[in-house]
């Protein structure tokens, strides 16, 4: 797929070419066949297209989800990033119980991730998948306070607002009693200065 070959890479053309191929079926198609190359670069460009393509609508991607789900369960731990975007685009096109229920067990293997960003993935597609799956919820529920208690800040962002979303669907708001995470990260950049490099 040409439109993932050479020059820099980042999010304005990622979202770019999610616009220009997901409504052309030959198109996404090669974007799913370039996910399964040899190029780990291209593998994770197609990966963070396809994250941009669920961001809007999941539908050109649903036909894919078995087919998604495998290529996370056999990504190497080696790359990271296509795993985080990979987490979200297969917990967001899982269509049926069985489908999200395998994402639900991916979900579990990716928490276990030395990646900050991979984990962070598997606390908000555990969010997307108890959603829709009401099954799912206690887990979801024990990930989430996991991530909260022991979570980078990152991870207590994402596990914040998965929690959040997850109650409302059973009605109550139980997650407010934990400190905002999303509120600290936010908090803590607004210190920063350009000329002070951050202490560890």
């Amino acid at each position: 797929m040409r439109e993932l070959n050479g020059g820099r890479w980042g999010l304005v053309r990622a979202r770019e070419t999610a616009r220009a191929v997901e409504t052309d079926r030959p198109a996404v198609k090669a974007l799913i066949q370039s996910m399964f190359g040899d190029d780990t670069e291209i593998r994770k460009r197609a990966a963070d297209v396809a994250r941009r393509i669920i961001e809007q609508d999941a539908s050109p991607l649903k036909r894919y989800a078995d087919e998604l789900a495998g290529l996370l369960a056999e990504a190497s731990v080696e790359e990271s990033r296509t795993r985080w975007h990979l987490g979200l685009v297969v917990a967001k096109v899982a269509h049926t119980r069985e489908q999200r229920l395998r994402a639900a067990r991916l979900m579990e293997l990716l928490m276990e991730d030395d990646s900050n960003v991979a984990r962070c993935s598997a606390i908000e597609g555990m969010g997307l998948l108890a959603i829709e799956e009401p099954s799912l919820r206690v887990i979801a529920e024990e990930l989430i306070e996991r991530a909260l208690r022991e979570g980078t800040l990152a991870m207590k962002c994402r596990a914040r607002l998965a929690g959040l979303s997850v109650s409302k669907q059973k009605g109550r708001h139980y997650w407010r009693p934990y400190y905002s995470g999303c509120e600290l990260i936010s908090r803590r950049k607004r210190s920063l200065r350009p000329s002070v490099p951050e202490q560890l």
